[in-house]
């Protein structure tokens, strides 16, 4: 009867450490997924942070400080850091900030920058309500 016993107790201590090891290893899958999602969203405010700098630059007539700011951010800086936060929100962005990715896009490639400054408000209420569910 004692054997018995002490396998059952040695069987359940080791399903207790197999679901400790499972929950902490989904943890960690977890904080790394959260810490994606943010590092792709601040990649998308960058991005728009500066596209309406830009175009409100030059809708203000502020030449010189457009040329200021495209003098750092060449064109090639742009398109690649565009691209790379674009495909950060495809992969770990919500459905709403893929969404909000593919309205920014309208936008910014209209000029639109009434649409932009709504969108870039929308996007960082959305981002504050997602990064603080986790």
């Amino acid at each position: 009867m004692g054997v018995f016993f002490t396998w059952l107790a040695g069987s359940q201590g080791r399903k207790h450490a197999e679901r400790m090891v499972d929950q902490a290893q989904s943890a960690e899958r977890r904080a790394r997924l959260q810490k994606e999602r943010r590092d792709a969203y601040f990649a998308a405010m960058r991005v728009v942070d500066l596209d309406i700098r830009r175009v409100r630059y030059k809708q203000q007539g502020k030449f010189r400080r457009l040329e200021q700011v495209e003098q750092y951010w060449t064109k090639s800086k742009r398109v690649e850091m565009s691209a790379e936060a674009e495909i950060a929100l495809h992969a770990y962005g919500s459905d709403e900030a893929r969404d909000f990715a593919e309205a920014w896009r309208v936008a910014a490639e209209g000029e639109d920058l009434a649409a932009m400054q709504e969108l870039a408000e929308n996007f960082r209420s959305q981002m504050r309500i997602e990064l603080q569910e986790a």
